[in-house]
């Protein structure tokens, strides 16, 4: 049993139990001992799982390229690109490189701030971006609030996600909670259904998920929604950009999906129970993305795009980045390695159609 899980299992015994929300919070955000707040690698070969950014910086140019095209829009003055959650700092060194290279006029005029909630992540990303420090600032959301409204754009890539999630079973006599108890017996932690913990899951679930099966097991992410609901606020002028894997309401809903979509990662490896490795492995489920599109809307945005990432590197030119490249080393040869890279991102069945864009303008 992990640190963490120690302190968890006796927090339980004191509350008895607690919506799994509250328990997905412990386990990825307590402050010295969860999973993001951790100092553990969590990214790349060393890490538990790989990002699009950290495939090459090919798909940061990309995105780097739509965003100058939208800044041009905005006339002159400061843009603010502001980014949550941003890993190890490669997606923001790389749209700032290519900004510095491509769009110099506006690497100048751009105030890039990150959102970064882990002390040892901050650390890495300002060694990652050393190069760009003084286009560069660490903020937190309220001081962010404090400054709105901004004219640029907001980006995440693998941030909604994250957040903790209430589970959520269809019942005989209707919808039950899953809460997170501590039994004796078996010396492990088990889940108990009880009486729904927030009255607005009702109301999502009755929108989004009408059609469960008894037995039926489906997460909502209530935290994740009141995010992007205040996201939207911080726009003045711009775009918010959300990349995530996720699904329309329907499809992430679907009665095939029996258990729900929560999952655990731990060095490369799917885990299924999310009781395993308490503070050491992440936990994610799919984002709603017709919920995210409702609240901007409702916000006066309007959507511009939403699809998979494969389409949206493809509509985005992604294709014109090949060269031919005539090179007897085939694996460490730096084009042969873009190339590669721009296939495996857009390739059917692979990332680029698990994971979902949604752009939306303000």
């Amino acid at each position: 049993m992990t640190e963490l899980a120690r302190w968890i299992r006796e927090q339980i015994e004191v509350e008895v139990r607690v919506p799994f929300a509250r328990f997905m919070e412990w386990a990825l955000y307590h402050p010295e001992l969860g999973y993001y707040t951790g100092e553990k690698r969590k990214f790349g070969k060393a890490g538990d799982f790989y990002t699009s950014p950290g495939i090459n910086p090919v798909f940061a140019e990309v995105l780097a390229d739509q965003l100058a095209e939208k800044a041009e829009q905005l006339g002159e003055g400061t843009i603010s690109l502001i980014e949550f959650g941003a890993g190890e700092g490669m997606l923001a060194r790389d749209v700032l490189d290519r900004w510095q290279s491509a769009h110099p006029v506006l690497y100048e005029r751009v105030d890039y701030r990150i959102v970064e909630i882990s002390p040892s992540l901050q650390q890495v990303q300002q060694e990652m971006t050393a190069a760009h420090s003084r286009k560069l600032s660490w903020t937190s959301e309220a001081e962010l609030a404090a400054g709105a409204p901004y004219r640029g754009a907001v980006l995440t890539n693998e941030f909604v996600d994250a957040f903790p999630v209430h589970r959520v079973v269809q019942t005989k006599a209707g919808y039950a909670e899953l809460y997170v108890a501590w039994d004796r017996e078996s010396n492990s932690f088990v889940e108990t259904p009880a009486a729904l913990s927030d009255h607005r899951l009702h109301a999502y679930l009755a929108r989004y998920a009408p059609e469960m099966m008894v037995g039926q097991v489906t997460e909502v992410g209530l935290a994740g929604l009141d995010w992007y609901e205040r996201a939207c606020s911080l726009l003045a002028n711009g775009s918010m950009i959300t990349i995530d894997y996720g699904f329309d309401a329907q499809m992430l809903h679907h009665k095939s999906r029996r258990n729900g979509t929560l999952r655990g990662f731990f060095q490369h490896r799917l885990i299924e129970d999310p009781f395993a490795n308490i503070g050491l492995q992440d936990l994610t489920t799919d984002v709603n993305f017709t919920a995210l599109q409702e609240l901007g809307e409702r916000a006066a945005g309007r959507t511009e795009f939403y699809g998979s990432q494969s389409s949206y590197l493809l509509q985005a030119g992604i294709l014109n980045r090949l060269q031919d490249v005539q090179s007897a080393d085939l694996f460490r040869d730096p084009v042969m390695k873009r190339n590669r890279a721009i296939k495996q991102l857009i390739l059917p069945g692979g990332i680029g159609d698990h994971f979902k864009v949604l752009v939306q303008g303000f």
